[in-house]
């Protein structure tokens, strides 16, 4: 036959003078009076009663049986007229129940001298042995309950435990000292893995105290007292302000955290698919942005690897774990979140996988785009450096000059740092840290007969540079470059006196003392004089080679301004 239900509320009576609401319940088939705070004592007791019979072998039997005795005990106080029944009678109850008497009583009344399957009475209510184990401590938490509960596993006082942590972060202890951050890291991690003690069962295995009918009773009961709820619950104002002021230091902290969480997800996603699919297809982006040819091909390149859509899923995966475990954090902080308990390791797990897969494409897709970029870059720069050194033979050669020598040389040409401070004007300029540079040019003019001189302003780092020219017996003379690498020179001295003479003077001699934030590019005039030429023709040059000795000790040299001029 159908067993009646335990607890059926049929109607809410009047407010006694305690301000307490008396309710009227069916129970197994008795109508009782009992005051609401005894009501939910009660129904709780019951219901942690049959979570913890509900493991044990025949233990659903044992918990109607149980239910059956509350309610011989209540149908006692209501025969001998103790009603409304209040919590104080409702404990009486449970301390009763609590007896292993008691249960000799159920079990011979149930099945004669013996329980069902030949289990006694007694037996039920044997001590169990329990096994510490560490849980969050709901009943003295200030935040999740972490180091009352590490307290409650070694014994100790959460004050001290406290204390200890304070101690860790703000004192310089040698060998010991942990940032505050690194401690608050700990504590997040350990509120998540570390399960909250819920049950009267878990709150005693959390304290080491064995678990069995008389202590379960006896939690149950404390558990409902409103002086202990009280005391542990109840602090000071100003430690209630403080743990306001903690937990909304902490949801302050967690909240940005959380929030470029989302970002970053949203950008994984962005980025991957942008890469792979919608830049590297797209001229209007590419030209929008205005990408080189280099970079074009890179970007083709990566519209068909599969490193971004790998590396891009993975790590939103494992950003998604993040956050959703921050708000986990952060609900828990609030006392609205429960513990993940086993389901946190299936998290991490899953998240640390998702980490280095998402790492790892990444780290691969880097290695292969630098690759690829080496090799399209070196193809490129060929490129372009063919295109370069066209413009520079095109301007040589509209000048005359023919190149004879450009070995280990980078530049032909370069602009920028005239001696007059014009940024877009062209001179001859040739760099090099490989040590056989040489770099060599030559123009050959036709002229009247006579004397001449030859004028060029030039500028180097090292020894070796010279103009030279050619007498029509074949002789060679030349002008070493004076060394004033790329501030001074002769020219921005000469420049800097005529403008502490004359402030006033304006123009190119303005422009050279101020050229170079007014240090100067180390550029210098050269003479060759008393050229004879008798056949009309004359041949001079550049080289940063001594042409003695062929000595060279720099790394570059510029010349520009080269003038002939016939002195007789």
């Amino acid at each position: 036959m159908e067993r009646d239900k335990p607890f059926v509320i049929l109607l809410t009576c009047q407010l006694e003078k305690t301000m307490k609401k008396n309710i009227t319940i069916n129970f197994f088939g008795t109508l009782y009076a009992i005051d609401e705070d005894a009501y939910e004592l009660l129904n709780r007791y019951l219901s942690d009663i049959k979570k913890y019979f509900s493991r044990k072998e025949g233990g659903e039997e044992i918990a109607d049986d149980i239910e059956h005795r509350v309610a011989e005990l209540m149908l006692e106080l209501k025969t001998g007229g103790r009603e409304p029944i209040d919590i104080e009678l409702v404990k009486e109850i449970i301390g009763r129940i609590g007896n292993p008497e008691d249960l000799d009583d159920m079990a011979s009344e149930s099945a004669g001298t013996t329980t069902t399957d030949g289990h006694h009475g007694r037996e039920w209510f044997a001590e169990e042995t329990s096994k510490k184990r560490l849980f969050c401590n709901p009943n003295d938490k200030m935040l999740c309950g972490v180091l009352s509960g590490i307290a409650c596993y070694f014994g100790v006082e959460p004050v001290w435990v406290r204390l200890a942590v304070v101690a860790l972060a703000i004192l310089p202890i040698p060998f010991f000292s942990i940032s505050l951050l690194t401690l608050l890291v700990i504590y997040l991690i350990m509120a998540l893995i570390i399960p909250e003690a819920k049950t009267p069962e878990e709150r005693l295995q959390m304290r080491g105290k064995p678990v069995n009918m008389e202590t379960l009773n006896e939690e149950i009961v404390s558990s409902a007292n409103p002086s202990d709820k009280q005391s542990s619950s109840s602090r000071g104002g100003l430690v209630q302000v403080l743990i306001v002021l903690i937990k909304a230091t902490l949801i302050i902290l967690l909240a940005p955290l959380l929030l470029l969480g989302f970002v970053f997800l949203l950008l994984i996603l962005f980025g991957a698919g942008f890469l792979s699919m919608i830049l590297p297809k797209s001229g209007l982006v590419r030209h929008s942005i205005g990408m080189g040819s280099d970079d074009l091909m890179i970007l083709d390149h990566i519209s068909g690897s599969g490193f971004t859509w790998t590396s891009g899923i993975a790590l939103f995966i494992a950003v998604a774990i993040l956050v959703y475990l921050i708000i986990h954090v952060i609900m828990r902080i609030l006392g609205r979140g429960r513990s993940l308990g086993r389901t946190l390791w299936i998290y991490l797990a899953v998240f640390i996988v998702s980490l280095i897969v998402g790492i790892s494409s990444l780290v691969g897709f880097g290695m292969d785009m630098d690759a690829t970029s080496r090799e399209i870059r070196v193809e490129y720069n060929a490129i372009r450096d063919k295109q370069s050194n066209q413009e520079a033979f095109d301007w040589l050669t509209d000048r005359g000059w023919e190149i004879v020598a450009h070995d280990h040389t980078f530049n032909y040409i370069k602009n920028g740092e005239h001696y007059s401070g014009d940024w877009n004007k062209k001179y001859i300029d040739g760099f090099s840290e490989h040590p056989n540079m040489n770099y060599t040019l030559e123009r050959t003019v036709h002229i009247t007969p006579g004397t001449y001189s030859l004028e060029a302003v030039v500028r180097t780092n090292g020894e070796g540079p010279e103009v030279y020219a050619f007498n029509s017996k074949g002789d060679r003379l030349s002008a070493s470059f004076p060394v004033y690498a790329n501030s001074g020179g002769e020219i921005w001295q000469i420049a800097m006196v005529r403008m502490e003479n004359d402030s006033t003077l304006t123009g190119e001699v303005k422009r050279i003392a101020e050229a170079n934030r007014k240090r100067g590019y180390g550029w210098s005039r050269v003479h060759i004089n008393n050229i004879e030429v008798t056949d009309s023709i004359i041949r001079y040059g550049v080289t940063n080679r001594n042409g003695a000795t062929g000595y060279w000790n720099g790394t570059w040299f510029s010349a520009t301004d080269f003038k002939l001029s016939k002195v007789k």
